[in-house]
């Protein structure tokens, strides 16, 4: 058991909460789209927002004064961030796992974007979360099979990237199909990237970015993780393959010529951010922390050991910041209540604990950008080398992936407000001999 020492780490866990708070303020939508639609050479004369931060995006684009009063609009998010907007249409979806509500929303972008014409200038703002949110089934899938697929592509243990080549196939929005549903009009795109490496065409699937990745290519990673087990998978890939089914927007088609894509804000800004505010209390700082990516609490492990390695020779206190995303990967057996970033801190905790030279001292915070980790209402997690943690009930929790009761129960929840945006995961970690 990790014992407890009142108030041995409180201090730091201050430290650690207000320089995530930083980070999720640098994030923030609304002051960057102010920007960046103020900044348009031309204003738009139709708006539509989906993901996480749409509403925010929205809101701040209305107020810029670069739109037109009676811009006509659709705007797309989840059910925490959604308010409406005089004059927008406004539309509440599910997210992670894709609804009714999500194809009424489909229905009306589809519809906005085909009436526009050459004269046209549409101001698309994207962030994340706009994959399930608007999931627009491709011709011949229903809403249902688009479920199963989603469920499947979560559990399969695919990165982000991987999963979104596919969701891209099945889609009648990503891959660029809503440029070419707007062409010949203009497109102008402001992305909030929640995706390693920023990847056009990984945030929220694509919807006005051309797909890079070869049929071929994606039709592997289908057989790779067996998801044309599903009969509408393996038909769908033989309509493709026959052209009866129309390939996303590839690179070089006419649609792409008339899109401007600018990335606004994404997990790298957040990181300096929560850097620059550790700085000041947390001592010296690691350069060289490994990013957020394969299962979470192999990834957490992988921290700790960074962490263990660099306090052999290290006298005083430091700090490293990473992001990125991880994954987990569900087994055939019964699952509980978590998500990636507790799953990562119970891993981390438990690579310090079974080390013989770990740090006297040592803290961290793991949690998603959107004020939300998995289906739950934590961000994620905080752990300190002097709280109150049952190793045995961590590591059954690991097992059965339900961290979210260990953690709770331990009160090592990170809890925050819904954040309006989504900018991936972060990690703080301090440590101290």
């Amino acid at each position: 058991m990790i014992k407890s020492t009142p108030n041995a780490t409180d201090e730091w866990r201050e430290i650690a909460r207000g320089a995530f708070d930083a980070a999720l303020t640098a994030g923030h939508p609304a002051k960057v789209t102010t920007h960046a639609v103020s900044d348009m050479p031309t204003p738009a004369t139709a708006m539509i927002a989906i993901g996480k931060a749409a509403t925010a995006m929205a809101l701040a684009a209305r107020q810029c004064g670069n739109l037109p009063a009676d811009c006509p609009g659709v705007v797309v998010t989840n059910d925490e961030n959604y308010a409406e907007i005089p004059g927008l249409e406004c539309f509440a979806s599910s997210h992670p796992v894709p609804d009714e509500r999500g194809l009424k929303a489909s229905a009306a972008v589809c519809e906005l974007a085909q009436r526009l014409a050459a004269e046209d200038h549409l101001l698309l703002l994207v962030s994340g979360g706009g994959s399930a949110l608007v999931p627009a089934p491709a011709s011949g899938i229903s809403l249902a099979e688009k479920v199963r697929l989603n469920e499947a592509l979560l559990a399969s243990g695919m990165d982000i990237h991987q999963m979104n080549v596919v969701r891209r196939l099945f889609s009648a929005l990503k891959g660029g199909r809503l440029a070419r549903l707007a062409y010949p009009a203009k497109l102008t795109q402001f992305l909030l990237s929640d995706v390693p490496g920023d990847r056009l065409e990984s945030i929220a699937s694509g919807p006005a970015v051309a797909d890079p990745t070869p049929l071929a290519e994606a039709h592997e990673l289908i057989t790779r993780y067996r998801l044309d087990r599903f009969d509408f998978v393996a038909r769908h890939m033989a309509a493709i393959a026959s052209g009866d089914v129309d390939q996303p927007v590839r690179p070089g088609d006419p649609e792409m010529a008339n899109v401007t894509s600018q990335i606004l804000a994404s997990n790298g800004i957040c990181q300096q951010a929560a850097a620059e505010s550790l700085a000041p209390r947390a001592g010296a700082a690691l350069d060289d922390m490994p990013e957020l990516d394969g299962d979470a609490a192999e990834c957490g492990a992988r921290l700790a050991q960074r962490i263990i390695a660099e306090s052999q020779h290290r006298d005083g206190m430091f700090f490293g910041v990473s992001g990125g995303e991880t994954i987990v990967v569900l087994g055939d057996g019964p699952t509980g209540k978590g998500g990636r970033s507790q799953e990562l801190a119970l891993g981390f905790a438990l690579e310090m604990a079974s080390a013989e030279k770990a740090p006297g001292k040592w803290l961290i915070l793991a949690g998603g950008t959107d004020g939300r980790d998995g289906p739950t209402d934590a961000a994620g997690a905080v752990i300190t080398s002097h709280c109150n943690l049952d190793l045995d009930a961590a590591r059954h929790a690991l097992l059965v992936h339900d961290a979210y009761p260990c953690l709770k129960a331990h009160g090592l929840l990170l809890q925050v407000p819904p954040t309006g945006t989504n900018l991936g995961d972060l990690v703080i970690v301090m440590a101290s001999a």
